[in-house]
Formats: structure tokens, C-alpha cells, sequence
């Protein structure tokens, strides 16, 4: 693990309060997608730096901008600016969110009309651009 990922698990306190954390500096527009790992998550930024953090995705999502993330399963989180194509699976099965570094990520089957709404809505007005 490297030193970054590890920073937040070796402190004693949370230090991830927004606006105030050091290792929260970047703005939202640099922050490509967060995934939940039990009650700690990950969040995946522009630059390709990864931290963990001792923060369920409820907290983030409470603090995160509506207007650029969206929830697409119970363990992520996708900005907006990031996302390239969604691609529907099965009826069954939920769909996929193709994110233009490359990284792919699940959508679930219950949350896959709104975000097949928010995602078209969002590509039509022409936002999709990181």
C-alpha cells in the first residue's frame, strides 16, 4: 500500500472533513468516483492518486455537489464530468458506467433509469467534458 492510502488509516482521528482535511484538497471536478469497502472508501481522483478514508459514502454524498455525482450502486459514487458511456446489461442486471480513464463501474438494476436519465440529460447539455 502506498503512502497516501495508508495516511488515513494510520491516524487517530478522521481527518477528512471537507474544506479542512489535508488530504481533501482537491475540488469536486477532480474527484472522478468514490467505492465503498465496508465503512471505510476510496475515493479515485483526476491525477490517478487513490485514498481511503474511515467515511461511509452516505457522509460523502451528504457533502458532494448533486449536480455532478450520482449514486450508481450501494458501494459508488460517479462524477458526472467523468463519465464517458452507460451501457445496459440484461433487464436482470443493471447496467455499466464506462468512465473516460477507463475505469468501469456497475450500476445497479434499481438505480439504472435514473441514472440512464441524469447521464442522457447531463451528455445533451453538453457537461461531459472533464
Amino acid at each position: 500500500m502506498s503512502q497516501s492510502t495508508t495516511t488515513a488509516l494510520s491516524t487517530s482521528k478522521p481527518t477528512d472533513n471537507i474544506g479542512k482535511a489535508s488530504l481533501w484538497r482537491s475540488p469536486e471536478a477532480e474527484l472522478m468516483f468514490l467505492q465503498a469497502t465496508g465503512n471505510y472508501s476510496w475515493l479515485y481522483w483526476k491525477n490517478g492518486k487513490k485514498v481511503l478514508l474511515a467515511r461511509t459514502l452516505t457522509y460523502y454524498q451528504a457533502q458532494l455537489s448533486n449536480a455532478w455525482f450520482i449514486r450508481l450502486h450501494r458501494n459508488c459514487i460517479v462524477n458526472l464530468l467523468f463519465v464517458e458511456r452507460l451501457e445496459t446489461l440484461e433487464a436482470t442486471k443493471g447496467g455499466l458506467v464506462y468512465l473516460r480513464s477507463g475505469d468501469v463501474l456497475p450500476v445497479s438494476r434499481r438505480r439504472l433509469s435514473q441514472v440512464k436519465r441524469v447521464v442522457s440529460r447531463y451528455q445533451t447539455l453538453g457537461n461531459g467534458r472533464a
